[in-house]
């Protein structure tokens, strides 16, 4: 996975990832992943919470 060009995790329900047309789906490990090395959470869709991984 290319974190150079990540701007945020989302979940598959997102309406704000639906909209930007920019997204494609990831497993869960690397969504996991991508929050742990520092790609920030949708603020929508909060997918750190869905996911589990709290602070």
């Amino acid at each position: 996975m290319n974190r150079t060009n990540l701007d945020f995790v989302h979940t598959c329900e997102c309406w704000a990832a639906a909209k930007s047309g920019r997204c494609r789906p990831v497993s869960r490990e690397q969504a996991l992943d991508a929050l742990r090395q520092g790609v920030a959470p949708c603020i929508q869709c909060r997918p750190d919470t869905e996911l589990g991984l709290l602070d």
